[in-house]
């Protein structure tokens, strides 16, 4: 707690408020309605889009606060505490609106970003396909230029939003030749011609995320709509990635102090043998490895947070953060079950749904493996650096 309370110290005041509105918001409207429909969905999707949460990072001018993506960070974080996947869903729908609003042709911009932050206009991004995940660069949804614009095939999988958006970041290969370097962002729409929604996933972890999968047959998107042209896809891709991993470790952080807080008031009030279950050291220490992955997590998500904020180099500390999170969210939650007996299983506690989530992120934005790979990477580096330096 003090972790938290000392980073938020360092926020400007407007930011703290966004972060004060979120977990009011949480509160309010997630604590006590933990399904929802797709009508629902947009719902809370609109109600959390009033109270700013959807303009965290759009400029000023655009609408927006913007504020720095520590204050990001933390919104996720608050409203994790409460429903792990309508966070992640919220902050899908908000990077599309500061992308456009920063990156944005001014039609475009003036089409969208107004209703996108009114939440009138959901939006998502698009990444994943059928045949690959963590191998972005080998996507084989193909952009053609035409005389007045682009020409997308292609199928997307696995996309959060997808099942009810209506704006979608969408990356297409415009030179298989080129490899990442032909890799462009465009903005498509879902009342495109040629744009086919498929069916929403149903599956352990997803909840509240709106995971969906859609094609494009020869969808015409007007040359206005391009986002991010090539070669400044890829890395305007990755840089999205370095910071959903961030907050993905942080959101991580925040089921575990919920698991932790659940398994220890139970333990302190729940009486065997003539004491509190705490009392008892395997129970105890069980708990107190999970208050210490906790702490672990939150400095690593926050040292990463401000590396971003600061314009310094994130790739390592953000694969650090999220790996360590992937690695110890699930084991902890599961522990902190395991502290309240048979009582840790049921709905009522919902601990299950928080360890569903905790697999779910594992596979958001990189699996634990290609964060391993990152970070190898960065070590062999450094090693030919010094090498060459002696």
């Amino acid at each position: 707690m003090g972790t938290t309370a000392s980073f938020d110290n360092g926020l400007a005041l407007e930011e703290q408020r966004l972060v004060v509105n979120a977990t009011d918001f949480a509160r309010d409207h997630l604590a006590h309605n933990p399904s929802f429909d797709s009508a629902g969905h947009r719902e809370l999707l609109r109600l959390a889009c009033g109270v700013g949460l959807a303009g965290i990072e759009v400029p000023v001018e655009s609408g927006g606060a913007g504020a720095s993506f520590s204050a990001r960070m933390r919104v996720c974080e608050e409203l994790a505490r409460t429903h792990p996947g309508f966070a992640f869903s919220l902050v899908n729908h908000h990077n599309i609106v500061s992308r456009i609003a920063l990156s944005g042709q001014p039609s475009v911009k003036r089409d969208l970003v107004p209703a996108m932050l009114e939440g009138a206009l959901i939006g998502c991004t698009a990444m994943t396909e059928p045949q690959s995940g963590s191998d972005f660069a080998g996507m084989q949804t193909t952009a053609t230029r035409t005389q007045d614009g682009w020409r997308l095939n292609g199928a997307k999988a696995w996309i959060t939003n997808a099942s009810l958006a209506d704006v979608f970041l969408v990356y297409a290969q415009t030179d298989a030749a080129a490899g990442a370097a032909g890799i462009a962002g465009f903005i498509v729409l879902a009342e495109d011609a040629g744009f086919i929604r498929g069916d929403a996933y149903k599956a352990t972890g997803v909840e509240g995320m709106a995971v969906g999968q859609f094609s494009l047959e020869d969808c015409r998107v007007p040359e206005e709509r391009v986002l991010y042209p090539a070669p400044g896809g890829f890395k305007a891709a990755l840089r999205g990635v370095n910071q959903a991993r961030v907050h993905v470790a942080a959101m991580n952080a925040a089921m575990v102090e919920n698991a932790m807080n659940t398994a220890l008031r139970h333990a302190s009030s729940r009486q065997a043998f003539g004491k509190s279950i705490v009392e008892f050291q395997g129970v105890g220490w069980s708990l107190a490895d999970v208050a210490t992955h906790l702490h672990a997590m939150r400095l690593l998500a926050y040292v990463a947070a401000e590396a971003i904020d600061s314009n310094h180099d994130a790739q390592v500390s953000a694969a650090m953060a999220k790996k360590y999170a992937n690695d110890h969210a699930a084991s902890a939650i599961s522990a902190c079950m395991q502290a309240m007996g048979a009582r840790g299983i049921t709905d009522e506690v919902g601990l299950a749904r928080l360890l569903g989530w905790a697999k779910a992120f594992c596979y958001t934005d990189g699996t634990p493996e290609m964060m391993n790979e990152r970070i190898v990477r960065a070590l062999r580096k450094n090693t030919q650096e010094v090498s060459m330096q002696h």
